[in-house]
């Protein structure tokens, strides 16, 4: 029950995006409504053990979570007005992508879990989520209801969530390596606890947008 508990979270912030499809199709958050569909199709796919090739789903997981940072990182350049930190979040962005290429091709491999990758690309999250908060505090000319801002909820519960994946995997590879298989509930409290951050986060910014008139 608790391995799959964090799809509660997932489909909520999914069902919430599809009640709110009138206020987010004139917004970039409507693309949250097909990627929601993708993670909540992968996640059901690897309890049910769709994606096993080669005794493994490791390569699923390795292409999910590559979507993942592009997807989140996209969207918060989007949102992002200073353009000095546009054009920095654009090289973050293509820097980890070349990387990830000769990791999965030379290093770690597409079969095996790319964690260097990972790593990576949760910091590079990390560091524009705080970009983010930088802008919002300091560039802003006019005064804000941050509580009613659904960016601010979008990058806080992603700044949790990342700092929280962050963590399991600097330990993760040390753990294995030590045949510590403590990781395994590591990982099952932190994901839970990350995700139902993040997409609890991300169902309150999906009502935090009002319906165009």
């Amino acid at each position: 029950m608790l391995l799959s508990a964090y799809l509660f979270f997932e489909l909520l912030a999914f069902i919430t995006s599809v009640i709110k499809y009138k206020a987010l199709k004139h917004t970039r958050y409507i693309y949250f409504i097909p990627y929601l569909f993708f993670i909540l199709i992968y996640e059901f796919g690897s309890i049910k053990n769709w994606f096993i090739i080669k005794q493994s789903n490791l390569w699923i997981t390795n292409i999910t979570l590559f979507i993942f940072f592009l997807f989140y990182s996209v969207f918060i350049h989007g949102l992002i007005k200073t353009e000095r930190f546009k054009v920095w979040i654009k090289r973050f962005i293509v820097i980890s992508i070349l990387f990830s290429g000769i990791n999965m091709a030379f290093i770690q491999g597409f079969w095996n879990l790319d964690t260097i990758t990972i790593l990576l690309q949760f910091a590079v999250l990390i560091a524009i989520t705080c970009l983010y908060f930088y802008e919002l505090m300091n560039y802003t000319d006019k005064e804000l209801r941050i509580l009613r801002l659904p960016g601010f909820w979008l990058n806080t519960g992603l700044l949790f969530f990342c700092l929280g994946q962050f963590l399991f995997y600097s330990s993760f590879a040390y753990m294995a390596y030590k045949k510590n298989y403590d990781y395994y509930v590591l990982h099952l409290v932190l994901s839970n606890i990350a995700n139902a951050i993040l997409y609890s986060f991300l169902t309150i910014s999906f009502l935090c947008i009002r319906t165009k008139s």
